[in-house]
C-alpha cells in the first residue's frame, strides 16, 4: 500500500517538473551549522547521504531527520541513498523525513519499480557520465528526474559536451563551485545544479562559499 504524501513531498515533487530559473541543490549537510547556513543562503534542495560509509558526508536516517526538521520552508530535504535496502527509502519518505530521494548507485528501473509501489515520492536517479551511451541510459530512466555526475562525489567536472544530445531535464553535477557554476548554466542550461565538495573546506561546509554559489546561480538564471 502507497503512503500518502505529505504536503513537503508533493511541493517537492512538483518542484520537479517546473522550468524557469534554475534550481539549486547543495548536498551532503551533516551539521547543524551546515543547515543554518542553508536556511540563510536558501537552495531549493538540501542532500542528506544516507547510510554510506564511504563518503564523509554519511549520516544516519535518525540523524538526516534531526537535520531536516531544521530546514526552513520552502527548502526540501532530499535523501541520497547508494544501493541502500527499498525498504530504508520507503520508511524515510513515509515518515516525511526526505520530501525526494535521490539514488546514486547502481539502482536499475527494477529497483525504482519497486519503491514506485510502496511510495509515490519523486525520484532523482544519478547516472556517472563517461560516454554518450551513459547520457542515454539516463535519458531512458523512468526515474522523475535524473542527475549527471562525473562520479561518487568525486569533485570533478565531465565532458559537457556529451549532454548536446539530451532531451530530459537534468540536475548536473560533478565539480561545479562559485568559480564555475555560472558558466555551466551559460553553456548548459540545466534544469539545476547541485554542489558538494565545491562549497566545502577542508571537506566540511563552508558558508561563504555556499552563499557565493547561490549567489552566482541566481545572477545568472534570474
Amino acid at each position: 500500500m502507497r503512503a500518502l504524501l505529505s504536503r513537503r513531498q508533493s511541493e517537492a515533487h512538483a518542484l520537479l517538473a517546473t522550468d524557469g530559473p534554475t534550481h539549486i541543490k547543495l548536498c551532503g549537510m551533516s551539521r547543524e551549522q551546515d543547515i543554518r547556513a542553508c536556511n540563510l543562503v536558501r537552495p531549493d534542495l538540501v542532500g542528506f547521504i544516507v547510510d554510506f560509509p564511504k563518503s564523509h558526508r554519511s549520516v544516519s536516517p535518525e540523524r538526516a531527520g534531526k537535520l531536516a526538521v531544521r530546514l526552513d520552508e520552502g527548502i526540501y530535504p532530499v535523501g541520497v541513498f547508494v544501493d541502500a535496502d527499498p525498504g530504508l527509502v520507503v520508511r524515510m519518505a513515509s515518515d516525511d523525513t526526505i520530501s525526494l530521494a535521490q539514488l546514486h548507485g547502481h539502482e536499475d528501473e527494477a529497483y525504482i519499480a519497486e519503491l514506485r509501489t510502496h511510495t509515490d515520492v519523486g525520484i532523482i536517479q544519478a547516472f556517472r557520465v563517461q560516454s554518450a551511451a551513459d547520457v542515454g541510459r539516463a535519458q531512458r530512466s523512468s526515474a522523475d528526474l535524473v542527475l549527471l555526475d562525473a562520479g561518487q562525489g568525486s569533485g570533478k567536472t565531465f565532458d559537457w559536451a556529451l549532454l548536446t544530445g539530451i532531451k530530459r531535464p537534468y540536475l548536473l553535477a560533478g565539480g561545479l563551485g562559485p568559480d564555475n557554476v555560472a558558466q555551466a548554466i551559460a553553456a548548459l542550461s540545466p534544469w539545476g545544479v547541485d554542489m558538494s565538495s565545491g562549497v566545502e573546506t577542508d571537506r566540511l561546509k563552508d558558508e561563504d562559499k555556499m552563499a557565493a554559489a547561490v549567489a552566482a546561480v541566481r545572477n545568472v538564471s534570474g
